[in-house]
């Protein structure tokens, strides 16, 4: 389901349709789904593309330098989709692409201030619709789903 489906469906009819099914990797990808579709709906209010664009601006703001290759690693995109957002992000002037010192065939992105500045407003959308989604849920609740991701992501493939 893209976001103009997902935002054209009747409230609290999500991409299960009211559906319960105890199959894990069908409501992972729901649950994604609820959550991108939130993330994107905020990414486009801000004048970004989608939520792509401000996980690539979110990594970017450690400061740790990644090439492309690692980045679409660690934010889980695959590269050739990574170049267009790097590309698109470029353009928007919040982030640049510098040659690296050991193989100029690699670039290195990172954020400029106004990519520092549209992350930190993001940051706090993002903090907006994340209790929507999880919206019901006690604290309790919310820090045991957070610690099962955790240990889900941090398994190895």
């Amino acid at each position: 389901m893209g976001l103009q489906q997902a935002m054209a469906a009747p409230p609290g009819v999500g991409c299960l349709g009211g559906l319960r099914p105890a199959d894990l990797t069908f409501l992972l990808h729901a649950a994604t789904n609820r959550m991108v579709v939130e993330l994107d709906r905020a990414a486009v209010e801000m004048g970004l593309s989608d939520a792509r664009d401000w996980m690539v601006l979110a990594v970017l703001e450690d400061g740790q330098e990644r090439t492309q290759l690692e980045l679409s690693k660690v934010v889980c995109i695959d590269k050739t989709t990574l170049i267009s957002v790097l590309d698109r992000l470029e353009r928007q002037e919040l982030i640049v692409r510098t040659v690296s010192p050991n193989d100029r065939r690699v670039r290195i992105p990172r954020l400029t201030e106004a990519g520092r500045r549209v992350h930190a407003k993001f940051a706090s959308a993002r903090d907006t619709a994340e209790a929507r989604v999880l919206d019901g849920l006690d604290e309790s609740k919310r820090s045991a789903l957070l610690d099962l991701l955790v240990q889900i992501v941090g398994q190895p493939a």
